[in-house]
């Protein structure tokens, strides 16, 4: 076992699953970052120490390809490392196996390091505590997209139960709104790539338009603040 990566059990539970009894995107971005988070901790590199140094992970991109969907009541293994950095974030890849060793699914996500307190962000050269990146790659990518000429379907207002612990909209939300405003054509069948970028954070009692964009079986989401400014941007592809 390569001592850089941390692997984890984990049985989809019927909750955790969409009609087709395939585990829901925003499940399985949560469990990305309980894995990340417990990684660190099994490290002794905890929540609650990098709170009080001054320095928290916020996921800022992901990228997830798809090979099967993980779905509901299937044992899989689920193991993750770091990537190093890459400008002035973070990487760090995920893996999803079966029991056999196939692989179900892996991402690629990208993370700032900032500041709770001040809320400024931190370069990776501030970081105070240790490294172990791995160089092994996965078939996921972190890419730039754009949806061209989106329309918009509907407004959202954040409530109280989009909120997390870090008293922002949790990243998941994101990717639940972008599922509730794809026709049912395309959520009718299963996913091949998932991807998304967090832009600015949004907070309870705010608003968002949300837009939407098909081009064939690829749907691009935007979330935008009513000046316009984008909260965040999500893309599926269907298969």
């Amino acid at each position: 076992m390569d001592s850089r990566k941390y692997t984890v059990e984990y049985i989809p539970e019927f909750a955790d699953c969409d009609k087709k009894y395939d585990i829901k995107p925003q499940v399985l971005l949560a469990w990305c970052a309980e894995l990340a988070g417990n990684h660190l901790r099994s490290r002794n590199i905890t929540r609650e120490q990098m709170w009080k140094d001054g320095q928290v992970f916020l996921l800022t991109r992901a990228a997830v390809n798809f090979e099967k969907v993980p779905q509901y009541n299937n044992k899989l293994y689920m193991t993750t490392w770091e990537g190093g950095t890459k400008g002035s974030q973070f990487t760090r890849k995920f893996v999803v196996k079966e029991m056999d060793g196939n692989i179900l699914c892996d991402v690629d996500t990208m993370w700032a390091l900032v500041n709770p307190h001040s809320h400024k962000i931190c370069r990776p050269s501030e970081y105070i505590y240790e490294q172990i990146p791995c160089e092994d790659k996965v078939e996921a990518k972190v890419i730039k997209f754009k949806a061209e000429a989106p329309k918009k379907i509907k407004d959202y207002t954040f409530v109280y139960s989009d909120i997390d612990a870090n008293g922002h909209v949790n990243n998941g939300v994101y990717l639940r709104l972008m599922s509730d405003i794809i026709p049912q054509e395309l959520t009718d069948k299963h996913l091949k790539t998932l991807r998304i970028n967090f832009i600015h954070e949004c907070r309870q009692g705010e608003t968002v338009g949300l837009y939407l964009k098909i081009n064939d079986k690829i749907c691009t989401a935007e979330g935008r603040f009513p000046d316009g400014k984008v909260s965040f941007e999500a893309q599926a592809e269907f298969v």
